[in-house]
């Protein structure tokens, strides 16, 4: 995986990931512990560090002093990689064109935890969720149909526009399952074949070469566990898997500082194909004049980021967790960004332009129907 998990020195071990709770020895994560979230983190950790190696790519930024005021030119110029981390962690930018994502929380925060609001000893959901989403341009938050989405935003509290009551909801769940698991015109079971970690390594399949993975840190629609999982199995059936969780990136991220998908597929192509040419990145050009901005707009990360010139960019598992919590679009069960599925149109038909899918879900809402029959569709 590239990281030392186990803390002996190497990253030559196998290393079994596991998922512990100790709510008392763990309190700031709600109780969790364990390797697998050690390997969480440290994905989380790299996902800014390599944000950071990249900036000297960055075209127009604006780079600001400490006090507020704006660096010349020569300052510019002269800045090192440690002098734009520093820069980068504490805020005193503006962004430019290369690497200027759009805000990647549905409130608008793109930087982490909302202000106002400290990771320092906040366990996951100790921090309010983004601002509410409107799919639609209009000003409702109605949900579950086709014009407004499918799942509930964290602020709304409508369960569903199309049912009336939790039993007939409930009562559409079970149909809609019974029919994706008798399976298609084929027999298959239409939710089986959309998950790739049925195939990776199954008997009788090929594994791709090489595999990239590319979704933004402040993802607020999927977990960011999901990625992890695809990346492990891939590792775990021989395929070269990275993973990249861009910072800052939302819900679709696009390439930055330098980097494309053709030359990511250049590259991969030069390093197995026999003959082909090696395929490196262009090293940056750096930004020799300043950009236009007047007051730092960047957001200040030093009260839950850590910053060292020799050792790089640390942080804490909660701090991580609240910096997801901050960018959830949805409603936070549990310790990462997790879609509920009430019902998605990926599996929808001819018929039915959406089904509910999800059998876990379905197992809850069986078991616990007496106590959310009364939060339906609630004040």
């Amino acid at each position: 995986m590239g990281f030392d998990l186990n803390g002996d020195g190497d990253m030559a071990d196998t290393v079994a990931l596991t998922i512990e709770y100790d709510l008392e020895g763990h309190a700031d994560t709600n109780g969790y512990y364990g390797t697998y979230l050690d390997l969480y983190l440290a994905e989380f950790q790299q996902s800014l560090q390599a944000y950071i190696d990249r900036l000297s790519y960055a075209e127009d930024w604006t780079w600001f002093h400490s006090d507020g005021t704006v660096l010349s030119d020569s300052e510019v110029a002269a800045m090192t990689n440690a002098d734009r981390a520093e820069a980068f962690i504490h805020g005193w930018y503006v962004k430019g064109s290369a690497g200027g994502m759009g805000s990647g929380f549905p409130g608008g925060n793109a930087g982490g935890p909302p202000s106002g609001e400290r990771p320092d000893g906040a366990g996951p959901g100790g921090n309010k969720a983004g601002g509410p989403t409107d799919r639609s341009g209009g000003n409702t938050e109605e949900v579950g149909t086709p014009d407004q989405g499918t799942t509930q935003s964290a602020t709304s509290k409508t369960d569903s526009a199309n049912y009336a009551t939790f039993a007939e909801m409930l009562a559409a769940y079970q149909a809609d399952i019974a029919e994706v698991q008798a399976g298609d015109a084929y027999g298959n079971n239409i939710v089986d074949l959309y998950n790739p970690l049925n195939y990776i390594g199954a008997e009788g399949t090929d594994g791709p070469t090489w595999a990239r993975i590319l979704m933004g840190a402040s993802e607020g629609d999927i977990s960011m566990l999901n990625s992890l999982n695809l990346q492990i199995a891939w590792l775990n059936a021989g395929t070269d898997a990275e993973i990249e969780w861009q910072w800052n990136g939302g819900h679709a991220p696009s390439e930055i500082f330098g980097d494309s998908l053709a030359l990511y597929v250049d590259t991969m192509y030069g390093e197995y194909v026999d003959g082909a040419v090696k395929i490196t990145k262009a090293p940056a050009a750096g930004q020799t004049a300043n950009g236009s901005g007047t007051e730092p707009t960047g957001t200040d990360l030093s009260d839950w980021v850590n910053f060292d010139s020799d050792s790089g960019i640390g942080m804490t598992l909660a701090g991580a967790a609240a910096y997801r919590t901050s960018g959830a679009a949805k409603a936070m069960p549990g310790f990462d960004v997790m879609d509920y599925g009430q019902e998605d149109y990926v599996f929808g038909s001819a018929t039915a332009d959406a089904r509910h899918w999800d059998k876990y879900v379905l197992k809850v809402l069986e078991e616990h129907t007496e106590e959310l029959s009364l939060l339906f569709n609630g004040d």
